[in-house]
């Protein structure tokens, strides 16, 4: 990492070296600076610098950006498959709700034909609205 101090004219050159194998934190490094005055430096080398300086900070702003849009997709996606479950989870209670009503309704007598092709035709809307 390198600065560029305008008003005492030298620049800082600064070299971080991690104190453990996988550091977390800005804690877990060592920070030795290298203290150069610019005058020292031919402008070619300082040009130089400051580009490999830029692209370290575009290629780091780039892979933030591109993880944060990946994110941003993942919980997209999170919230409609959550939305898709809801929904399924109503309908399935409805289903549930609706067969208990025709049970009820037939006073639970296994023998009446008419509950059973009720029963058979509701089975039969329910899977084709599972197909949808």
């Amino acid at each position: 990492m390198a600065t560029y101090d305008i008003q005492e004219g030298k620049m800082t050159l600064s070299h971080f070296r991690p104190t453990m194998q996988q550091p977390q934190s800005a804690a877990d490094y060592i920070r030795t600076n290298l203290e150069v005055f610019a005058k020292d430096i031919h402008p070619m080398d300082q040009i130089e610098l400051h580009k490999q300086t830029g692209e370290m900070v575009y290629s780091t702003l780039a892979d933030k950006t591109l993880l944060a849009h990946r994110l941003q997709n993942s919980l997209h996606n999170t919230a409609a498959q959550l939305e898709l479950e809801k929904a399924s989870s109503q309908a399935q209670d409805n289903r549930i709700k609706s067969l208990e009503e025709i049970i009820i309704e037939l006073v639970h007598d296994p023998n009446d034909p008419k509950g059973v092709q009720a029963l058979m035709k509701k089975k039969d809307e329910d899977i084709a609205a599972l197909r949808k």
